[in-house]
């Protein structure tokens, strides 16, 4: 936690910039709950609600914001937007609400983690230079862009909310592009398992199973969190707000005989807006969607059935299941996708498939949907969807990285579902002891198992790439096209070629100081004569050799002097620039 101090002194303006713009729209999301479902929602159901949908508010301002720019001859800035949802937010301060001790205790619980949990999160940027892995450089360049020129988007790109979004508050609050990308991306883990509080509490009655599942989603396994080490920061945001689409769904097919037809209509408005903008955010998730109302709709549809229809049907599901876990298993690049779940948190696996036990006992339609959600989830790694996406040829409807970072989601709510179950056999201060205890045992396995610093894997610039970096930006002309390394990228199930990556911090070089980069093979032979005449007709004036991850062979360079000239020499950075060209 202390790591976490030095963060908190220097970014505090961005830190607390954000935590009042998530103030701000949870404020107005909970009045418009509120005017939807009045009592019918408790005091601390409405928060958690709010809490989960902060997203939507906020990427809606931005949105206004950004078409601001088409509509008047100059943008309206951030920072009256956001006076203006401070205007319309202070009023609700005032709204009377007279929440019960349950409630009133439920509501400290939930800010009290959230808040303890930031500073926790933060111990990842007290290590950080950059945002990790080559994602987070299209991200920032993305981000630059749009502070820049407008809505300036490649053709082929599509996660245009999370970049809107972080725009518009890198604008307001005047703040670094790079520390608000890894600040947002960490105060979103630690609000993301206060977002499923919400859906467990509403469909047992239970805030101790509710609690749990905070708890296990916050703890339980190191996913969703490693996927700030991928850079995977849109796909993060969506899966904040997943929880609340889902809880208000829902809500609104569980009230749709009791609220009246206009409330009706701002509810379902509201849902598909809220769908828009999870979309928006990442566009897998209009997969994750269909993937949950199919299964809901068969759950549904295998409640009708005869009782040993049931059970085939059930046992059906598992089998599938389990031929997908073998089938992964034997594909090389599907083999980390159970790493957080199986490796290394097997044993909080094995809790949740004990609790779901009681969770089929209690509910077992939601169970089922739960159970067939991860089913559907899995075979969708292997159904390609080529051509849906201009400029992408060959893609599935789920890539691993996703599936592996939204599998925590299924196993929370199963926990949560299994305590409630539990209660029928355990009750009052007992449970609550072996509740408290799974808690304690948990919160230990993550903090002995749980890397809270940027992993290793992933991280590709340090410290000397940051000073060579800014020696080229003056040292360099703009006409300078570098060539840096590159790997293959592999996250689908098919052997076919899906382009190159950035293979160390070379990739932030036109993100961060607007020189054109060329990506070449990391492994490519620079003693060889054909490998010289790729640079030349590729027009490459320099070769840029990084401190991390997967760089050149210096060797295979030095040895040329003839044919690249050594500019820059640090201790884990080399520039050349390119003299063998005839």
């Amino acid at each position: 936690m202390l790591d976490s101090l030095p963060v908190l002194v220097d970014q505090w303006p961005i830190i607390a910039g954000l935590l009042l713009l998530i103030a701000l729209s949870q404020m107005i999301l909970r009045s418009i709950l509120n005017s939807i479902f009045g009592h019918q929602l408790a005091a601390d159901e409405s928060l958690a609600l709010a809490l989960a949908g902060w997203i939507l508010p906020a990427s809606f301002l931005s949105l206004l914001w950004l078409i601001s720019g088409f509509i008047f001859p100059a943008r309206i800035p951030a920072i009256v937007l956001l006076l203006l949802i401070i205007v319309i937010a202070i009023p609700l301060l005032r709204l009377k609400t007279d929440p019960g001790l349950d409630s009133r205790l439920t509501i400290l619980f939930l800010l009290l983690f959230f808040l303890i949990s930031i500073p926790a999160r933060l111990i990842f940027i007290s290590h950080a230079v950059l945002p990790s892995y080559f994602d987070s450089a299209q991200h920032y360049f993305l981000i630059k862009n749009l502070l820049v020129s407008g809505a300036s988007f490649p053709s082929t790109y599509y996660h245009l909310g999370y970049h809107i979004l972080t725009a518009f508050a890198i604008s307001a609050f005047k703040a670094n592009i790079a520390f608000t990308m890894l600040i947002l991306g960490q105060l979103v883990l630690a609000l993301m398992p206060v977002s499923v509080f919400f859906l467990i509490r509403y469909i047992t009655g239970s805030t101790i199973s509710g609690i749990l599942t905070v708890i296990l989603a916050a703890f339980g396994w190191y996913m969703p969190a490693h996927a700030v080490d991928w850079g995977k920061y849109p796909a993060l945001l969506s899966l904040g707000l997943i929880p609340f689409v889902l809880s208000l769904a829902y809500l609104l097919v569980l009230k749709r005989t009791t609220l009246p037809k206009s409330k009706q209509w701002v509810g379902y408005s509201l849902l598909g807006l809220s769908i828009l903008i999870t979309i928006l955010l990442h566009s897998r998730s209009l997969f994750i969607f269909l993937v949950v109302l199919l299964a809901w709709i068969t759950a549904s549809w295998r409640q009708r059935l005869p009782k040993l229809l049931r059970w085939l049907v059930f046992f059906i599901v598992i089998l599938f299941i389990m031929v997908e876990i073998a089938i992964v298993q034997m594909q090389d690049v599907f083999a980390p996708l159970f790493d957080p779940y199986y490796n290394k948190g097997f044993w909080i696996t094995a809790f949740v498939l004990v609790l779901s036990v009681f969770a089929w006992r209690s509910f077992p339609q939601i169970t089922f949907a739960c159970v067939l959600t991860i089913c559907f989830m899995l075979g969708c790694l292997f159904i390609p969807v080529n051509g849906w996406i201009p400029g992408y040829g060959n893609l599935t409807m789920l890539d691993r990285p996703f599936v592996e970072m939204i599998l925590y989601l299924p196993l929370s709510l199963l926990g949560g579902l299994g305590v409630s179950g539990v209660e029928k056999y355990i009750t009052g201060t007992r449970l609550w002891l072996v509740v408290g205890i799974a808690a304690i045992v948990m919160m230990f396995h993550a903090f002995a198992t749980y890397d809270w610093y940027p992993s290793d894997c992933c991280v590709i610039a340090g410290n000397d790439d940051l000073t060579a970096i800014g020696w080229m930006d003056q040292k360099l002309p703009a006409s300078a096209r570098i060539g840096i390394s590159a790997t293959a990228m592999n996250v689908l199930a098919s052997d076919e070629f899906e382009g190159y990556v950035g293979g160390d911090a070379g990739i932030w070089i036109t993100p961060l100081i607007n020189r054109a980069a060329v990506p070449l093979f990391f492994a490519s032979d620079f003693d060889q004569q054909p490998v010289l005449d790729g640079i030349c007709q590729a027009g490459i004036t320099h070769i840029y050799i990084g401190e991390k991850g997967q760089t050149f062979d210096n060797s295979k360079i030095s040895n040329h002097p003839g044919w690249y000239k050594l500019l820059l020499s640090m201790p884990g950075v080399k520039v050349y620039q390119v003299v063998g060209c005839k």
